[in-house]
């Protein structure tokens, strides 16, 4: 399943497993979907994966919605009123159904007036109904590209942490020295580039370098010089930041 969010929170996940499970004959086993959600949005990529685990997740198990129509006197859990929205626990013996639900709606009839004695007619569904959980736009916008598939066991560790601490600890006329506020990955190192493009080792077109230590010293060219930092580890392929750090500086040379 692929998971599409506004702007750049995308992602991309697969679950090998189910795919081998349904594959048979000629069919391959892959079931796709692209879900552009519109609330709750997702902020980040990371929202994205979570919520492809979730649709994934909610989409083999069966699915449970129902009915319960009783007087106002023996509402559940001798609860006084009961509203769209309030938990309820279900409990059918004679179908192996314990769950919880979620009011979706409520209708009352009112019987008794004099004595305030109405018939409530509740409806429930559990958590995984979609329309509890997630809207989605309607219609069809671009596919995203460039996205960085992941089965479900690598959500969550498919990429490093971004260097959040990383400054600028000096300046010359011809060098910027950086300290990344963590130290590299045992084997791994940072990556340093003139623009926020082209990561990995295969691309030394705008690289200033990639450095194994904490502190650094690198090129400065210009009055305003921006730099842009990941780090990496030693897996193969490595895996690198999600997100990139910026650093600029302005100081007369």
């Amino acid at each position: 399943m692929r998971y599409r969010g506004f702007g750049r929170a995308v992602a991309r996940v697969n679950n090998p497993q189910s795919i081998f499970q349904q594959a048979h004959g000629t069919d391959d086993g892959v079931r796709a979907a692209v879900r552009d959600v519109h609330a709750p949005s997702p902020r980040t990529a990371a929202d994205c994966e979570n919520a492809a685990l979730a649709l994934m997740d909610d989409a083999a198990p069966i699915v449970w919605s129902g009915e319960y129509a009783t007087w106002s006197d023996f509402l559940p859990g001798n609860a006084s009123d009961i509203f769209p929205g309030d938990q309820l626990k279900v409990n059918v013996p004679s179908r192996s159904l314990p769950f919880q639900a979620i009011v979706s709606e409520v209708q009352i009839e009112l019987r008794d007036l004099a004595d305030d004695h109405s018939i409530y007619k509740i409806v429930f569904e559990d958590s995984r109904v979609g329309s509890l959980a997630f809207t989605f736009q309607q219609g069809h916008a671009a596919p995203p590209v460039n996205l960085t598939e992941m089965t479900v066991a690598e959500v969550g560790s498919k990429f490093l942490s971004a260097l959040k601490s990383a400054e600028v600890t000096a300046v010359t006329s011809t060098t910027t020295t950086i300290d990344a506020g963590t130290a590299p990955p045992g084997g791994g190192g940072i990556e340093v580039r003139w623009s926020d493009a082209g990561w990995g080792a295969g691309n030394d077109r705008n690289l200033v370098g990639r450095f194994s230590t904490r502190s650094f010293t690198v090129p400065r060219l210009d009055r305003t010089q921006s730099y842009y930092l990941r780090q990496y580890d030693n897996s193969a392929p490595p895996k690198y930041s999600r997100y990139t750090a910026a650093l600029h500086v302005d100081y007369p040379l």
